[in-house]
């Protein structure tokens, strides 16, 4: 019998693993499908080509990748948007990004998902004043073709308000007004970057451990939505 619960659980969380996987798949296909729909199959656009980055990373066939391309040129019906909602739950503020090709139904889902775990949703502007948005960048050092303090300098002139560094990259850290004309030079200067704008909590709020678990597996289980890109939460866990 424990030889059959051992196999259980392997094959459970191999399932778990599984179902992870597909869901990162999914979304990393939206990303390349609304990259190539905003620019065309150009390959000087960065967000494709991080979304090709990131579609590698998780072993998704080549074909797989030139199939949704080839899609996205060629398909005007579907149209992946981005959506943002916001929702509060046990007082704690969250930010839902996604991507949809129909906003009703994701706004739908998530509404219904919210209420059903005793949350609710609010109108949009609600609670993103809670939020800074910050553009965050990621560079290897070896894509850098100027000296380290060269490119630090430059990057301050570009509206880096906070720039930390390893042995192989650089971060930098900008106020979201500064992030596309950061983005642009760097472009430029064809320096091959990886970037996100996150939402940070002007003043985060503290959970017990019990609490904060919950509202963690909260997350969790909303993060398994396929068209939830990310979430943020106003959370800090004592």
């Amino acid at each position: 019998m424990s030889g059959h619960s051992k196999w259980t659980n392997i094959q459970h969380r191999k399932s778990h693993q599984d179902f992870i996987k597909s869901k990162k798949f999914s979304k990393i296909i939206k990303e390349i499908y609304i990259s190539v729909r905003e620019s065309g199959s150009n390959n000087n656009s960065f967000r494709l080509k991080k979304a090709i980055i990131n579609a590698k990373s998780l072993n998704i066939p080549k074909i797989t990748i030139e199939r949704t391309i080839q899609k996205a040129l060629q398909n005007n019906k579907n149209n992946y948007k981005n959506l943002n909602l916001e929702g509060q739950i046990q007082g704690i503020s969250l930010i839902i990004e996604c991507m949809t090709d129909n906003s009703i139904r994701t706004t739908s889902n998530i509404k219904i998902f919210f209420n059903k775990n005793g949350g609710r949703l609010f109108h949009k502007g609600t609670l993103t004043h809670l939020f800074n948005r910050i553009g965050f960048f990621s560079i290897k050092k070896k894509d850098i073709p100027f000296s380290m303090d060269n490119f630090e300098l430059m990057s301050i002139d570009f509206g880096a308000k906070e720039i930390r560094k390893d042995e192989k990259k650089m971060y930098i850290y900008t106020d979201f007004k500064y992030f596309g004309f950061m983005k642009n030079n760097y472009e430029k200067l064809k320096i091959f970057h990886k970037s996100i704008i996150k939402r940070i909590a002007k003043h985060p709020k503290s959970l017990s451990k019990e609490n904060g678990k919950k509202i963690s597996t909260f997350i969790e289980e909303l993060k398994e939505n396929e068209n939830i890109k990310n979430i943020y939460s106003n959370m800090v866990i004592k």
